[in-house]
């Protein structure tokens, strides 16, 4: 069978199994990449180790980053372990094909006098600065994705209990707590916001129609030109929402549902970024200090 025909049974399957468009999308273009390098209608049992060898030293002479072509083996592992557990081939290529070394990238957050820059440029006396604040609070409280921010609920907020549900990546649901702060402005936005609507979605535009996507993203190409922080972006809060969150004595593997990652490799990188508070709050969690 050709790699190409393979290709579209396995995105069928995606589907299948409720991964979201994005994550189908995701697949289509990192495999579509190695279909392209062997050919649409070479036969996938004829794959060899060394061919895909050599597809790993075409990415790299395409001046890629390293982050980059892991991302693209990644994926094309994750197709050749499915094409083996579906007998398309008679090898399990994705156990011998290792995923090549990325170099860590340092993590960038937002310094606490840019957070304070960055809360100041809203008017709470307006609704429509209430909803941004709002989405900002979300972003860096609960270190919430934009597409996690822009489908969420009247229904998903349990604000006396102190959390949110979360509609994830592969439409998977998480408990998200949050601070007291976050509680505050949601309950403000809450008693602003018309209880008739004809939406459950939280946040809306002016004429009642749920927020975008694209709402999101010119609401950060305004902010940071009015908070001169010439490199924000949303995605920017959610690394400031979890280093601070280790910084601040937060437990990993709660950072990790809390972020909804499946694997503790992501939320390790946020480690490396907190050496100086983890030396400095040494003191409170000395084993031997607190015994003697």
């Amino acid at each position: 069978m050709t790699v190409d025909a393979v290709l579209s049974t396995f995105l069928l399957d995606q589907q299948v199994k409720g991964n979201s468009i994005n994550t189908v999308s995701f697949y289509r273009s990192c495999i579509g990449y190695f279909v392209s390098f062997v050919g649409n209608d070479f036969d996938v049992s004829g794959l060899t180790l060394p061919m895909l060898k050599s597809y790993y030293v075409s990415l790299s002479g395409r001046n890629l980053s390293s982050v980059t072509i892991q991302t693209y083996v990644r994926a094309l592992r994750c197709f050749l372990s499915w094409c083996y557990d579906e007998e398309y081939c008679s090898v399990d290529f994705s156990q011998k094909f290792r995923l090549p070394k990325a170099k860590r990238k340092v993590i960038d957050t937002l310094t606490d006098s840019e957070v304070r820059q960055l809360m100041s440029c809203f008017n709470l006396r307006y609704n429509i600065h209430l909803r941004n604040y709002c989405i900002c609070c979300l972003m860096l409280d609960c270190g919430l994705r934009m597409n996690e921010a822009v489908t969420l609920t009247v229904s998903a907020l349990h604000l006396s209990d102190g959390y949110i549900v979360v509609e994830g990546k592969g439409n998977k649901q998480r408990i998200v707590p949050l601070g007291l702060q976050s509680r505050k402005v949601l309950l403000k936005y809450l008693s602003h916001r018309p209880a008739l609507a004809a939406t459950d979605r939280l946040f809306l535009m002016g004429d009642m129609r749920p927020i975008s996507l694209g709402t999101v993203k010119q609401l950060f190409r305004k902010l940071k030109k009015r908070s001169g922080i010439p490199r924000l972006k949303a995605h920017l809060l959610r690394h400031t929402f979890a280093t601070r969150f280790l910084e601040n004595g937060g437990d990993i593997y709660a950072l990790q549902q809390i972020l909804g990652h499946t694997s503790l490799e992501m939320v390790k990188r946020y480690v490396h970024t907190t050496p100086r508070k983890t030396v400095s709050k040494f003191l409170d969690f000395s084993p031997l200090d607190n015994l003697i």
